[in-house]
C-alpha cells in the first residue's frame, strides 16, 4: 500500500468519528433540494467540493486520475463530478463569472469530443479492469453515463449548443441493452439494473451509481422532453422501489448486491451519500418508499454504535473501508 493508499485508509476511518475530517474524494454532498424541479437548474447533490480538485490536470485544465501506480489518465466520473462542482460555483454568481462559466463549458467540451461508439454502443469509456467483476478495458458505466448527461444538459442550458443534447441523447442507447449486448443492463429478482460496473459475471448492483444514472435521465426528460428519456427513468424507478429492501441490512444499507445473499454494508460515507440520494429522488418522483429509506438510514447512521460495528465489520472482515 503506497502512502497515498494509507492516507486515504485512514481518513476514511476518521470519517466514522467525524464527517468534517473526509478529504476531497470521502467528501459528503449532501442533497440540494427541497422539491420537484421542474426545469434544469442546481444539480441534486451540492457537488460544490468536487470543484476544488486536489490531483493533478491536464494542460487543457481537465480533471486527471491515478488508479494505483498507473499514470494519470481521464477518468469520465471525476471529470463530471468537478464540471457539476463548478457549474455549483457557476449558479452562487449567476454565471457571471466568465472564467468559471468557461472552466465548466471546457469539462462539457471533453465529454462531446471523447464519446465514442463501439460496435453501436455509445459512450465514454473506463479504461482499467476490475478482477472482481471480470471487467475488461474499454467498458461504459450508467454512473458515468448519468452524470456526463446532467452535464451536457447544463452545458446546453447556458450556451443553448444543440450538440450538447445530440451526445446526451446518443448516450441513453446502453440504457436499452444488457450487459452481454454491450450495454449496463443486468436484472437481480428480474428488475433490470442501470450498472455503474456491467459484469458479466453477475449483476453488481452498486446502489449510489443506479441512482446517479437516473439523476441524469431525469435531467434529459425535464429539459427536452425526451420520450426515451422518460422511458428509462421510470423504469429505473420502479426497478429501485422493487428492490431498495434488499439494500436494507436492518441496521445499515448494502453497498451493492454483487455479494448477496451476504453482507456488504456501505462505508460510512457511501451510507450517507446513499440517504442523501434517496431524499432527492423522493422530491424527483414523490415516492414515499425513498423517503422513509432516506430517514431510516439517516438515523441509523447517527448511532455511534453502528459506526463502530461497521467499522470493525470493514477492517477485520471485509479488508477495505469502501
Amino acid at each position: 500500500m503506497n502512502l497515498q493508499k494509507y492516507k486515504d485508509y485512514f481518513n476514511k476511518i476518521s470519517i466514522f468519528f467525524s464527517l468534517n475530517s473526509a478529504n476531497y474524494w470521502n467528501t459528503i454532498t449532501p442533497c440540494s433540494i427541497k422539491e420537484k424541479p421542474v426545469v434544469v437548474g442546481k444539480y441534486y447533490l451540492n457537488f460544490i467540493t468536487k470543484s476544488n480538485y486536489i490531483g493533478q490536470m491536464s494542460e487543457e485544465g481537465i480533471p486527471l486520475y491515478k488508479l494505483g501506480g498507473s499514470e494519470p489518465f481521464y477518468h469520465p466520473i471525476v471529470i463530471c463530478q468537478y464540471a457539476l462542482g463548478l457549474f455549483e460555483k457557476s449558479i452562487l454568481c449567476n454565471h457571471l463569472d466568465v472564467s468559471l462559466k468557461n472552466n465548466f463549458l471546457n469539462q462539457a467540451d471533453w465529454l462531446v469530443k471523447y464519446f465514442q461508439e463501439k460496435k453501436g454502443v455509445s459512450g465514454w469509456h473506463l479504461n482499467f479492469d476490475i478482477k472482481k467483476y471480470g471487467i475488461k478495458k474499454p467498458w461504459i458505466s450508467a454512473m458515468a453515463q448519468g452524470e456526463a448527461i446532467s452535464v451536457l444538459v447544463r452545458a446546453n442550458l447556458l450556451t443553448n449548443e444543440r450538440l450538447y443534447l445530440e451526445i446526451a441523447e446518443k448516450a441513453l442507447i446502453p440504457f436499452n441493452l444488457d450487459v452481454q449486448d454491450g450495454g449496463f443492463v443486468n436484472r437481480f429478482e428480474g428488475f433490470p439494473i442501470y450498472e455503474e460496473y456491467p459484469s458479466l459475471y453477475k449483476t453488481v448492483g452498486v446502489l449510489n451509481g443506479f441512482i446517479f444514472s437516473l439523476f441524469g435521465l431525469y435531467d434529459l426528460l425535464i429539459h427536452t422532453k425526451s420520450e426515451k428519456a422518460k422511458f428509462f427513468f421510470a423504469q429505473g424507478v420502479e426497478s429501485l422501489k422493487n428492490i431498495l429492501k434488499f439494500y436494507d441490512l436492518k441496521y445499515w444499507s448494502q453497498y451493492y448486491l454483487f455479494d448477496y445473499p451476504n453482507k456488504y454494508p456501505a462505508s460510512f460515507t457511501y451510507h450517507i451519500l446513499a440517504t442523501e440520494q434517496l431524499i432527492a429522488l423522493y422530491f424527483l418522483t414523490g415516492e414515499n418508499i425513498f423517503l422513509i429509506y432516506s430517514e431510516k438510514w439517516k438515523k441509523q447512521g447517527k448511532s455511534v454504535i453502528n459506526r463502530l460495528r461497521i467499522l470493525i465489520f470493514k477492517i477485520i472482515y471485509a479488508h477495505t473501508l469502501s
